[in-house]
């Protein structure tokens, strides 16, 4: 039994590794590109272009705090939590946005999916694989 929970352990952090690889790919690739590596034919302007490339370190950055957080997971299973969370609030928001102006790029339609199916997913499984102790109350 104890086997099988530290293989179930080791196959979430390789899967939660893999997706933390995503945002500092995309994003670094949003850094450099700018609009000119987007999904899409976008004929952005100069604003479009810094938000672009301004998301584009923030989305990195969540997929290097991911890895820092795997390092330890669990003390920093709170922020692995977090993020997870952030992510399927984005997803959320990509919703959202596909209600009110129409579907997105594929791309942009598979990270949805991503974001609302499988991060819940994680999301769950981290949490039971990693429960937060807290300190007993003095």
């Amino acid at each position: 039994m104890i086997i099988i929970e530290i293989m179930n352990r080791r196959i979430l952090l390789i899967l939660l590794m893999v997706l933390g690889a995503v945002p500092v790919l995309t994003g670094a690739t949003a850094v450099v590109g700018g609009l000119g590596f987007s999904p899409d034919d976008t004929n952005g302007n100069v604003y479009f272009d810094s938000e672009y490339r301004f998301l584009g370190v923030w989305w990195m950055a969540a997929g290097v705090l991911l890895w820092w957080s795997l390092r330890a997971p669990r003390p920093r299973a709170v922020v692995t939590r977090a993020l997870l969370g952030v992510m399927v609030l984005g997803g959320v928001a990509r919703l959202l946005g596909a209600a009110l102006t129409g579907l997105p790029p594929v791309p942009f339609r598979v990270s949805m999916a991503v974001e609302l199916l499988v991060i819940p997913a994680l999301l769950v499984w981290h949490r039971r694989a990693y429960p937060v102790v807290r300190p007993p109350v003095a």
